[in-house]
């Protein structure tokens, strides 16, 4: 097992805040932006998985998966994300601020994963062959 870098911890953290309950309207809300109803379904086990950093693929799958899931989502998602962040302040005048703010912040981290997701080495042969 490898261990978990800054970024990964810092979108498990992300996804922690918010509901892990399939049945939550944030979900349905979620799947009906991206239209991608098997990867809504299966992000729950994979936040899991990489919370066990097993396999080794996991955290790139879930950065992946965040991105699909909240890369362009609707008010009524920004809405339902604000109120499971912040439930005890949760009023009619919440509005969406507080979920489009996840959303940046899961999509920002979703992408600091991906960027460190292959070696040093590899990036450093890339940036000379490909840049170079």
């Amino acid at each position: 097992m490898q261990n978990m870098s800054p970024a990964v911890e810092r979108l498990v953290r992300l996804m922690l805040l918010i509901p892990s309950d399939p049945r939550d309207p944030l979900w349905d809300s979620a799947g009906d932006d991206c239209g991608d109803l098997p990867t809504v379904a299966s992000i729950r086990g994979w936040v899991t998985d990489t919370a066990k950093m097993w396999p080794e693929g996991a955290p790139r799958t879930l950065a992946e998966m965040v991105l699909i899931v909240f890369g362009n989502p609707s008010e009524n998602t920004l809405r339902l994300l604000s109120q499971a962040i912040a439930p005890t302040t949760s009023s009619p005048h919440l509005g969406t601020g507080v979920g489009a703010a996840w959303a940046a912040r899961a999509c920002e981290t979703a992408i600091d994963v991906l960027a460190e997701a292959d070696s040093l080495e590899y990036v450093l042969e890339r940036a000379k062959t490909d840049w170079g």
